[in-house]
């Protein structure tokens, strides 16, 4: 099974109404730009590809991933005893069956009603409740989970659940892609493209609601979104095209603005880990950390940093105001470092501590 972070438009619904953004190639000067965050209505800061963890003021939410088994468990950390349990209000549950509550059927173990988790993992905290994305049938669900995990619903259809066939040395390969879902003051931003596919959409639907929006539509080469990042007001995102052997991506950062419907280029060539934080955007690429303010093209070099191109990285920020590049080995999935830079500033590597964010709530 594949993960990806781009759209087939020929893979969501089309019974929905749709509407195009316009889109410009200017910067986002001059824009009326608001960088307040809410933790109850807002994606999360760090928010990557499939973010494991939803953060609140009186804890954390957690997917692990149980093998043996083949499902996956919510479990909650309690902020003040450091306690963790599984998200399940079963008296006497072992939490060991797929019965449980805090417990979501992977594809491959499917319920007998048919639903599956599709999610890779992911999972959002908004107002009071959880969201994960759930399979039935051919569809893709966003189901609203209560916060003490007792109750579960089929909140809203997403899209067609891609899953594409096809012969490789002789043999039928079968690729099945996740959607990228993020949630944001309202509506819920996802996509679901088949990799080296010839299209790629980022899509939005208000929450609750059956119309199908389109953000941006690409059908040229190999084209991919990824790395969808909404913050205050905006939705920023990377836009490119895929080469033809695979090994080279070559695109441009983006912003949809959610007031005025349009979408500018925020960042000239920038496709690696970015940050939204007070009026600047901090993007990792070439050994170093750049940072630029959002509604102009200028950038400045931080500093530089060190690690093995095939590691995995992060970049996020903190309440306290600090940046943080977790460095995650991409074999084992565990921190070997991570890289702080004090008021955006100052570099230090920090060893064998994991930061994690809304420490201030």
């Amino acid at each position: 099974m594949l993960l990806l972070s781009t759209l087939l438009i020929s893979g969501c619904s089309t019974n929905n109404s749709s509407s195009k953004k316009s889109e410009s190639a200017n910067s986002t000067k001059n824009e009326n730009i608001n960088y307040t965050f809410n933790y109850e209505t807002d994606a999360q800061p760090d928010i990557g590809q499939t973010p494991d963890e939803a953060y609140t003021k009186n804890g954390v939410y957690h997917v692990k991933y149980v093998n043996d088994d083949d499902y996956y468990q919510i479990t909650f950390t309690d902020k003040k005893s450091k306690k963790t349990v599984p998200l399940c209000t079963k008296p006497n549950c072992s939490h060991k069956t797929i019965e449980c509550d805090a417990n979501l059927c992977s594809d491959d173990l499917k319920l007998s009603n048919g639903e599956s988790y599709v999610g890779n993992r992911y999972i959002q905290y908004y107002k009071g409740s959880l969201y994960a994305p759930f399979k039935y049938g051919d569809y893709v669900y966003l189901e609203k989970i209560n916060a003490d995990g007792s109750t579960r619903s089929r909140y809203m259809k997403l899209c067609r659940f891609l899953q594409v066939k096809s012969i490789q040395n002789g043999a039928e390969n079968n690729s099945t892609y996740y959607p990228t879902i993020t949630i944001h003051r309202g509506y819920v931003y996802f996509t679901n493209d088949e990799i080296h596919g010839t299209s790629a959409t980022l899509y939005r639907m208000k929450l609750g609601s059956d119309k199908l929006e389109v953000i941006k539509a690409m059908k040229k080469g190999h084209p991919e979104i990824i790395r969808i990042h909404p913050y205050g007001d905006s939705v920023y995102f990377i836009a490119g095209e895929m080469s033809e052997d695979g090994y080279k991506y070559t695109g441009n950062l983006y912003r949809y603005n959610t007031n005025s419907n349009k979408i500018s280029v925020a960042g000239q060539s920038v496709i690696r880990n970015y940050t939204v934080m007070n009026g600047y955007i901090y993007y990792e690429g070439d050994g170093a950390i750049y940072r630029k303010k959002a509604e102009d093209g200028k950038s400045e070099r931080i500093g530089s940093v060190s690690y093995n191109q095939e590691d995995q990285t992060l970049l996020m920020w903190q309440y306290d105001g600090d940046l943080i590049l977790s460095i995650e080995d991409d074999t084992s999935g565990n921190i070997i470092k991570q890289i702080r830079i004090h008021d955006s500033k100052k570099i230090e590597t920090v060893n064998k501590k994991k930061y994690s964010p809304y420490t201030k709530l």
